[in-house]
C-alpha cells in the first residue's frame, strides 16, 4: 500500500507527464480583420496597435529573427496605388524593390537591403486596404507562419 507521500508524488508524476504529452497550443491573436495562431516559434512582440481606423500587428520568429507585419487601414485607397507610393518611399530610402507585380488582386514587391531579404503584399477592397511584409533572412519562414492567417475578408490577403 501506497504512503501519502508516494501517492502525491505519483499524482504528481501523472499530471507532469501528461502535461508534457500535450502539445503545446498555438497563441491565437485575434482582430477585426483577421485572426492569426502563432507556432511556438513566433512570438508577438507588442500587442497589436489600433488606432484611428488603422490595425498594426508584428511577429518575429525566435529561431531565425523573421518578422511579418500587418498593417489594415481603414481608407478606400486601391492597392495598387498605396503599392506605388511605398515602392517610391523605400526607392528614394535606398532600398532596391521591384515593381509591384499583380495576382489575384494583390501587388507584389520584392526587395532586399543587405542580407535582409523582403516581401510586400498590397491589397484592398475599396473601403481598407492591407499591406502584409514579411522580411528576413528568407521569406519562407514569414509565408509558413501565414499559411495560419484567418482573414475576415480574403480580397485584403494573399493566399498563402
Amino acid at each position: 500500500m501506497l504512503s501519502l507521500k508516494q501517492c502525491g508524488r505519483l499524482l504528481f508524476a501523472c499530471v507532469l507527464g501528461a502535461a508534457l504529452a500535450v502539445p503545446a497550443l498555438a497563441q491565437e491573436v485575434k482582430t477585426d480583420t483577421f485572426s492569426i495562431d502563432l507556432p511556438a516559434d513566433w512570438k508577438q512582440p507588442q500587442p497589436v496597435q489600433n488606432m484611428n481606423g488603422s490595425t498594426m500587428a508584428i511577429f518575429q520568429n525566435t529561431k531565425d529573427g523573421s518578422a511579418v507585419t500587418i498593417t489594415v487601414v481603414a481608407n478606400p485607397m486601391a492597392a495598387k496605388d498605396v503599392a506605388a507610393q511605398t515602392i517610391a518611399g523605400m526607392k528614394a530610402g535606398g532600398i532596391n524593390a521591384s515593381d509591384p507585380v499583380e495576382k489575384d488582386g494583390v501587388y507584389e514587391t520584392t526587395y532586399a537591403q543587405g542580407p535582409g531579404k523582403g516581401v510586400s503584399y498590397f491589397a484592398s477592397n475599396g473601403k481598407v486596404f492591407a499591406v502584409t511584409t514579411i522580411l528576413g533572412p528568407t521569406i519562407n519562414t514569414g509565408k509558413e507562419l501565414l499559411k495560419n492567417l484567418k482573414p475576415a475578408d480574403p480580397a485584403l490577403f494573399p493566399k498563402f
